[in-house]
């Protein structure tokens, strides 16, 4: 069954975000819900994150005042979207639980493929060589035949601004589709106005404590470096990166059987060693924590239950063993 058939007959749609949910999450979320409506006036929808970002909250003051995300599910739904993630696990505590049918639940994402994801989506949009979510989200839009207008343009590539780093990690296709969004009425100013926040006091102390608690490994000609706060993981691991690190891994547990780890690394440290974040340390390690794992190459996560301090070792252990065989392989490779 096609895409926009599964939206035309759907009565009652739940649009669902991953946990925390950054800009790319949120905004290719109200994206596709302005999309159903407009294939289908008359359904009903409900978007639903297990929390936002605090950045996401300001994106939707200026793009989206009056859209709603809820924390809960509702009921009586007849289809189910996740997006950005194809994980149950990621979508949090609170919603992991809500999916109910394979057959009535799409998935769309750009991150590296769950192993599971047969047991979650029957339906399965998938693009992990595109930038974000909210690329993808254009392609639909085109495939479909539907006009962006100016407002979502300005969500949809306000999403890619975040996802690619401000465009560093951007190819010429996705280039072309943050053009094509200009074209469509995108501001690009006001999109990178409404991406600038001053990260707030406990995060700044996260940081700092991140960095006064890392123990720094040496592989290779490699700097990895884990560390562990109880919030803004993901913010500790780009502040050690800033610091110095090739690899950050960064885990914490901000409260009774709740761990969390998050990841980053270098775009020079993946493209020479092969190490990718997602499938090589945090879906294995997703295991150790018992939860789940997964992400891109150069940013990843896991959410799980325990054993913290076993998953931060195992992540070292996981990456030195990839180098050393790559190291190794190219030591033995003829002149």
């Amino acid at each position: 069954m096609s895409l926009e058939s599964l939206l035309k007959d759907s009565k009652n749609l739940l649009i669902l975000g991953h946990q925390n949910a950054d800009p790319d999450a949120v905004c290719s979320m109200i994206a596709f819900a302005r999309l159903y409506k407009t294939l289908n006036p008359n359904g009903n929808l409900h978007l639903a994150a297990d929390d936002i970002s605090r950045l996401s909250n300001q994106v939707l003051q200026t793009f989206a005042p009056k859209v709603q995300v809820s924390n809960t599910a509702g009921s009586n739904h007849d289809l189910f979207v996740l997006l950005d993630t194809n994980s149950r696990f990621q979508l949090g505590p609170s919603l992991k639980n809500i999916l109910e049918n394979p057959k009535k639940t799409i998935v769309i994402d750009h991150h590296e493929r769950n192993p599971e994801i047969n047991l979650i989506a029957e339906h399965q949009i998938l693009h992990d060589e595109m930038s974000s979510t909210c690329e993808i989200m254009v392609k639909l839009y085109s495939d479909l035949g539907v006009q962006i207008d100016a407002n979502t343009a300005d969500l949809l590539l306000t999403g890619m601004i975040f996802d690619t780093r401000r465009f560093f990690f951007a190819g010429y296709e996705t280039l072309s589709t943050a053009i094509e969004l200009i074209v469509a009425g995108a501001n690009y100013q006001e999109c990178m106005k409404s991406l600038l926040i001053k990260p707030d006091k406990s995060e700044r102390i996260a940081r700092l404590k991140a960095a006064g608690r890392v123990k720094v490994h040496t592989i290779g000609d490699w700097i990895v470096a884990i560390s562990k706060v109880n919030a803004f993981e993901a913010s500790a691991c780009r502040g050690l990166i800033e610091l110095g690190a090739d690899v950050a891994i960064v885990g914490g547990s901000p409260s009774k059987d709740v761990v969390r780890l998050s990841s980053r690394s270098r775009r020079e440290f993946y493209e020479k060693t092969g190490v990718s974040l997602g499938s090589d340390v945090m879906e294995p390690v997703g295991q150790i924590i018992e939860g789940e794992g997964g992400g891109h190459a150069n940013a990843a996560g896991a959410n799980g239950k325990s054993n913290l301090d076993k998953a931060l070792v195992t992540s070292v252990e996981l990456i030195r063993r990839i180098v050393e065989k790559t190291t190794d392989s190219n030591e033995d490779s003829p002149v």
